[in-house]
Formats: structure tokens, sequence, C-alpha cells
């Protein structure tokens, strides 16, 4: 064992300050240092970790805005169809609602209609004209049935009173053919023309 007097000069030789300068084990001046490099490694692998993990957001987020583009130009379209029936489906109902009033106002249009219809067929083939009830009760007040009343031509005519055939309307029939004079069958047509050149 060392004498007392020993001890202070070792406890002198080695004071905290000097280690500062003295290199740690294993690495000389200038050497790489593994933990700034380890470290550097790291940041690099997360960045790039990072990096990657964004623009895959990114994609997911690019892929989804287009998807719900494509689903709101789908929409749209079909948006832009419904209004264009709708419109068209407006048009038709402002007209029967017209149609109506013009014959509750004037009965000779009825005369109109199923005279043009009579006039399709041949002179000598018998008709049988189905008219509403109504509209026939006026014709026959008018003595528009019988005799040559309507049909200048004076084509045997038998006259049918049908209340599924609305008002202003008539259907006649002979051996080959149907002549429909409905207003309703005519504006079912104007609508499907219409509505096909909007759709």
């Amino acid at each position: 064992m060392a004498p007392d007097g020993d001890t202070p000069a070792r406890a002198d030789a080695w004071r905290p300050a000097d280690l500062a300068f003295v290199p740690p084990p294993g690495r000389a001046s200038g050497a790489p240092d593994p933990v700034t490099d380890a470290y550097t490694l790291g940041f690099e692998e997360g960045f790039h970790e990072g990096e990657m993990a964004e623009q895959a957001r990114l994609q997911a987020a690019r892929r989804a805005a287009e998807e719900a583009l494509d689903v709101i130009r789908v929409n749209e379209e079909r948006w832009s169809d419904s209004i264009s029936e709708n419109i068209v489906a407006l048009a038709v109902a402002v007209a029967r609602h017209v149609v109506d009033r013009e014959l509750a106002l004037d009965p000779g249009i009825v005369e109109h209609i199923v005279s043009k219809a009579i006039a399709a067929f041949p002179i000598d083939q018998p008709v049988r004209v189905r008219v509403n009830p109504n509209d026939l009760a006026v014709l026959d007040a008018a003595g528009l049935t019988a005799g040559d009343g309507l049909d200048a031509e004076q084509r045997p005519a038998h006259w049918i009173a049908d209340a599924q055939i609305n008002t202003g309307g008539c259907v006649v029939e002979g051996r080959d053919r149907i002549v429909d004079g409905r207003v309703d069958t005519a504006l079912e047509r104007v609508y499907r023309r219409l509505a096909h050149q909007h759709a």
C-alpha cells in the first residue's frame, strides 16, 4: 500500500479538465464518428421513408380526387338528362292543359279531329268511330253523327261511346288499319321525340 503522501500526487496527475483532450479509446483524431454516422444514416433513411410515405399518401389522395371527379361527371350527366326530361314533361303537361282549355271553349275542335281521322280511310270502307261519351253527345246534338255530317264522302260509320278515350280524341277503326286520334297519344309522341333529342 502506498504511503499517504503519494495519494495527492496521483490525483493531480489526472484532473477532469485533462480528459477533454484525450481521444476516446479506439478513435484517432479525424476518424469517422460511429454515433454521428449512425445518426446521419438513420436520418437519411427516415427522411427517405417519410418521403415515400408522403408520395404514397399524395397518390392515394389524387386517385380519390379523380374518382370523385368521375362520379361527379357521371352524376352531372344524369342530372342534366333528368332536368331535360323534366322540362319536356312539363312542356307536355302545359300543352295538355292548353288543349283541354281549347276543347272546353270550342267543341268544334273534336269535329275537326274526327273528320280528319275518318278521311284517312278509303271511301267505300266502313269504319267504327270511338269517342268520349261527352264528345259523342256534343256531336249527336249537332247532328254530325248521322248522314253526311262529318263525312262528305258518306262512309258507313258506326259511332261508339268509349269512356277510356279522353275528351278531344278519337280512335277510328277500319278493316286493315286504326287511326289513333287521341290527344294523349299525340302528346306522348311529342314527349318521346323531344326527350330522345335531349338524351
